[in-house]
């Protein structure tokens, strides 16, 4: 027997040695290439929002060694292989005594496998049990030492051994059972977690008997680190406290699912992070906006309005905070778990904004130009209000903020280098069809846009114009990485400036316009609503100094409803989430004009341009110099009339004919004031001698129907005509205009009426002339419809 014995051991060791020579020859093995891992999502204030599965359905979280408790280390050593330091893989004695005691004594199975020999078997998948098994994973045992340091194989078994369950590596296991870090575990703890890789099925702290099994080991391995490991008495006496205080065990089902739209896209935007992520989010705002949208929703719910989701960004930094893709992440019957952040919808009205900004930069406006707000025609297309009324001249601030559809529209067709669409693209709006397909609509919410892009654009406000990526990430590398290939100066400094001082006049939901200012210099909340078309989506956008925010209230079936309107649906729970957010300590308010290049100005208040002798009333207005449009008002005039007769004169004559004003608005707007009942001071007819002298030329017709720049594709009729609406504004002092194409005579009409005028497909030069001799000309393109 002896000689057997001696004979064996002989042949062993030789075997071992023929394996460490092999071992030698080969390159450096790659442990655990098949693994997957787990990611854990984190807040900005090292919350865990969640702990996800890895591919194989196991929770299993990377770390390095350093990012484990020494405690957890050191009596992970002391309970597997206290020799760990010393050996080279393979603890030959512990080997023997284990063939001893499982070969030849056959008391019981014995392993003997030291702590490299375990990452060989869960690296390298190896069956152990049998004695071809073995051999294997000795040699992969020395192949491993030979290659890596001690520290990076403790490091690798700490991450791959079980812990019970689908529970594998200390990183998931302490997260999971203790709801801590790796690092925070202390003694009493980490050596709860030591003793279950040994047997994790029996010590499984998630069941009864696992948990008292685990105990009652961790109790032997107490006993062992009292012999083995000296401490102070102080040290002594804190272990002690701990051993006899109970163990507070989690379930796996006791994870955190907080902020799930979120994580979702985290984890599928960046499926190659693993480990442990520090989000953007801030877990407080994250319930402060999940909770109002619940409360909104539940008290809005007798309306119809069953879901809503928000976003909510930090001005200063970019930071996502907080994402809201659904009232109820688990709700299938409002599809809870479809993204609003991330999912395509039109946007209604909230993109308005972005057309004024555009049109101030292109020196078509300033925050007082008067627009109007009248009938127009676009070719086939005539725009239409939401309340189905036009509200005639209104500041372009009014026509913002009651978001009428006409000035805007207006202005959409007026912008060149870029016009809206080139920008929207220029602003990374994707995926956007062909411009004609939109047509006039895009600037109404013809197109769809997510919550996130939307959320871009009105940050970019409050960063002077500037285009930049929104982050959900602390890694300064990747945001960096980001920044360079999206970053990009959209409007300048001093629009977006004043298109956010404009929204800032938008009265809060529940107050009229002439409240606003009390409203506004309290909350200095700048905000824009939308309403898409057939009552879908109803939105609210906009910012204060810190934060942007966007509400959405819908439904995701598609399915309309007439309270999905944006100021009553979604204006009123956007309100109470900003004024529930705290201002940021110590932050740098947002740029008020100070150092932009902007001032301020009078403007004549009923025009909107630049007061001259005779304007009733002068307001302050912004102007952005060398840009904005600088133009004298023209309404108020003064006529002469004779004072002996008392009828309008040609000219003033001192002591002859006195001077009274008047108002002479177009007659589109005039039209308007007249269907309102709304009296204007209007003049007398001029006499007919006056009505080709200077004095009298007063402003020029102006062409509103065919609109230039337009190409007019059209049915024909049998003839291969079509009728292309003609519409002309006149000034005050006019009352015909006459119609020429090419010089051709095609018709006569007034300020306030539509002439038809049937034409063929070709170009043509389009010319009106008033009874004054004043005209407009544009050219014309008109083409059959294929």
């Amino acid at each position: 027997m002896k000689r057997f014995l001696r004979v064996t051991l002989v042949g062993s060791l030789s075997v071992v040695m023929l394996l460490w020579l092999a071992a030698v020859l080969l390159p450096k093995p790659t442990l655990f290439a098949w693994q997957s891992w787990s990611t854990a999502y984190y807040d900005q204030n090292d919350e865990l929002l969640r702990l996800t599965l890895a591919d194989d359905d196991r929770y299993r979280l990377p770390l390095t060694l350093e990012e484990i408790s020494p405690q957890i280390r050191q009596v992970t050593t002391l309970y597997e292989d206290q020799y760990f330091d010393h050996h080279f893989g393979v603890n030959l004695i512990a080997l023997w005594r284990a063939f001893i005691t499982t070969y030849v004594s056959n008391e019981r199975r014995v392993g003997g496998s030291t702590i490299t020999m375990q990452v060989a078997r869960h690296a390298f998948r190896i069956e152990s049990r049998t004695i071809v098994g073995k051999i294997q994973q000795i040699f992969a045992a020395l192949w491993i030492e030979l290659h890596y340091s001690k520290a990076e194989i403790l490091a690798a078994y700490l991450n791959s051994v079980s812990y019970g369950g689908n529970i594998e590596g200390i990183g998931a296991a302490s997260l999971i059972y203790f709801h801590k870090h790796a690092r925070d575990l202390n003694l009493a703890e980490a050596m709860a977690l030591a003793v279950v890789p040994q047997n994790p099925v029996k010590r499984n702290p998630q069941t009864i008997s696992g948990y008292q099994n685990m105990l009652w080991a961790r109790d032997i391995l107490y006993q062992r680190w009292l012999t083995d490991v000296p401490e102070t008495a102080e040290q002594l006496g804190l272990v002690k406290l701990w051993m006899s205080l109970p163990l507070q065990i989690y379930r796996s089902a006791d994870l955190p699912f907080l902020a799930p739209h979120f994580v979702r896209y985290l984890n599928q935007r960046y499926r190659y992070l693993s480990g442990n992520i520090k989000t953007t989010l801030t877990l407080s705002h994250q319930q402060l906006l999940e909770k109002h949208i619940r409360a909104w929703v539940e008290s809005r719910h007798d309306v119809g309005i069953q879901n809503a989701g928000a976003v909510l960004v930090n001005n200063h930094n970019h930071n996502i905070e907080a994402w809201v893709g659904s009232v109820d992440f688990n709700n299938h019957d409002i599809s809870g778990q479809v993204d609003i952040v991330t999912a395509k919808r039109s946007p209604g009205s909230t993109l308005k904004p972005f057309v004024y900004g555009l049109a101030m930069d292109q020196g078509k406006i300033h925050p007082l130009t008067l627009l109007k707000d009248v009938p127009q025609r676009y070719g086939a297309y005539t725009p239409e209000n939401y309340d189905k009324q036009f509200a005639g001249p209104l500041t372009a601030t009014d026509a913002l903020i009651t978001s009428r559809n006409v000035p805007a529209v207006s202005l959409a067709t007026q912008l060149t280098s870029p016009g809206f669409y080139s920008w929207l693209q220029q602003a990374g709006i994707s995926p956007l069809k062909a411009e004609k397909h939109y047509g006039m609509s895009l600037v109404l919410g013809g197109l769809d846009v997510s919550m996130l892009e939307l959320a871009q654009l009105y940050t970019m406000l409050s960063s002077a114009g500037k285009l930049q990526p929104l982050n959900t990430v602390l890694d300064s590398e990747m945001n960096a990485n980001e920044m360079k290939s999206v970053q990009r100066q959209l409007l300048t400094p001093e629009s977006a400036w004043l298109v956010l001082n404009m929204l800032q006049q938008n009265p809060a939901p529940g107050h009229n316009l002439a409240q606003q200012m009390v409203v506004r210099n309290r909350a200095k909340i700048g905000w824009k609503t939308g309403t898409s078309y057939a009552f879908r989506d109803a939105w609210a956008a906009g910012a204060n100094d810190d934060y942007t925010l966007i509400v959405w209230v819908g439904n995701f079936d598609g399915k309309g409803n007439p309270n999905f309107i944006g100021r009553s649906a979604a204006g009123p729970l956007f309100f109470n989430i900003m004024r529930a957010l705290s201002p940021l300590p110590g932050s740098e308010k947002r740029n008020h004009g100070t150092d932009l290049n902007v001032q301020q100005v009078n403007i004549c208040e009923p025009t909107g341009k630049l007061p001259e002798k005779y304007c009733p009333r002068q307001k302050a207005g912004w102007f952005i110099p060398g840009v904005s449009p600088i133009a004298t008002s023209d309404i108020f005039r003064a006529i002469p009339f004779d004072i002996r007769t008392g009828k309008r004169a040609c000219y003033h004559t001192q002591g002859k004919t006195r001077l009274e004003v008047y108002e002479f608005w177009p007659s589109d707007i005039r039209q308007i004031f007249s269907m309102a009942g709304i009296q204007r001071r209007q003049p007398p007819a001029a006499p007919a001698e006056c009505a080709l002298t200077s004095a009298y030329n007063g402003v020029a017709p102006q062409i509103t129907s065919p609109v230039a720049g337009l190409e007019y594709q059209l049915r024909l009729n049998n003839r291969g005509e079509q009728a292309i609406p003609l519409q002309v504004t006149l000034d005050a002092d006019a009352s015909h205009a006459y119609w020429f194409a090419d010089n051709e005579f095609i018709g006569k009409s007034s300020g306030n009426e539509t002439l038809f005028w049937h034409a063929r497909p070709g170009q043509y030069r389009l010319t009106v002339t008033d009874d004054r001799g004043l005209s407009d000309e544009q050219t014309l393109s008109v083409r059959a419809l294929q």
